[in-house]
């Protein structure tokens, strides 16, 4: 099936990071103000605080109780209120609580497939009627041709040289390297993380009672395909 990526009229976007992807999660949502998000799996606050200044009732739900006290300390010195929640995103209990749910940058898919596609049931159950769900993957088609190289400054001070990707049967096996210049130390990280295809993603999300309404292939607008980086879905509850 065939989804469309829009762009709204009389805007333009040659914005940067943060601001561009808060920017994006706005305009797609076009929601009114002080409408109610959950920010599943917020990190350190980067989109939720954002969103909290711009007059949306956030919450933010992570597992890292590190990152969270990040996303607070971040909080009070913008001083933006907005609530901070520990837990698993597997154990999620609201019920049509929010407007929308947003997961951004790939947390998704470090479950079984099944645990997976429960934690998009209980999104589903999270959100009113008319709800909407977006979530920010990376693209599976375009990780099979691309192998990737990042590097960025981690909230604690260290710094991550390198992320690359093995995709093999559906799991992408990752490999972190954190220096820490002052201290002087190396640390590595493996994990895996699920994949999904397009296809996938759209009997699991029908499953949970959720219909996809478009597909974008950057926070730029770039129209999804095999050679975009992102895919990034927006869905909608009845």
């Amino acid at each position: 099936m065939k989804y469309d990526a829009w762009l709204p009229d009389n805007k333009t976007y040659s914005l940067a990071g943060t601001e561009q992807e808060v920017q994006f999660i706005i305009d797609v949502l076009n929601l009114p103000p002080n409408a109610k998000i959950l920010d599943l799996y917020c990190g350190y606050g980067r989109h939720a605080i954002e969103l909290a200044k711009r007059g949306y009732r956030i919450v933010g739900f992570d597992s890292s109780e590190s990152f969270l006290d990040i996303a607070r300390r971040n909080a009070r010195a913008d001083k933006v209120e907005l609530e901070f929640v520990l837990g698993d995103m597997r154990e999620i209990g609201f019920t049509a609580e929010f407007s929308a749910v947003i997961n951004m940058f790939a947390a998704f898919g470090y479950f079984t497939d099944e645990e997976n596609a429960d934690i998009i049931s209980k999104v589903s159950r999270a959100l009113e009627p008319g709800g909407q769900f977006l979530i920010d993957l990376l693209n599976r088609e375009w990780m099979i041709n691309n192998s990737l190289n990042r590097y960025w400054r981690h909230p604690s001070g260290e710094y991550v040289l390198s992320y690359k990707v093995d995709l093999i049967k559906g799991l992408t096996y990752m490999k972190r390297t954190l220096i820490n210049q002052i201290e002087d130390t190396k640390k590595e990280y493996e994990f895996s993380l699920r994949a999904y295809s397009l296809q996938e993603m759209e009997a699991v999300i029908a499953a949970a009672g959720m219909k996809i309404i478009a597909v974008f292939g950057g926070f730029d607008r770039r129209v999804y395909d095999a050679n975009s980086p992102r895919m990034i879905i927006l869905a909608k509850k009845p």
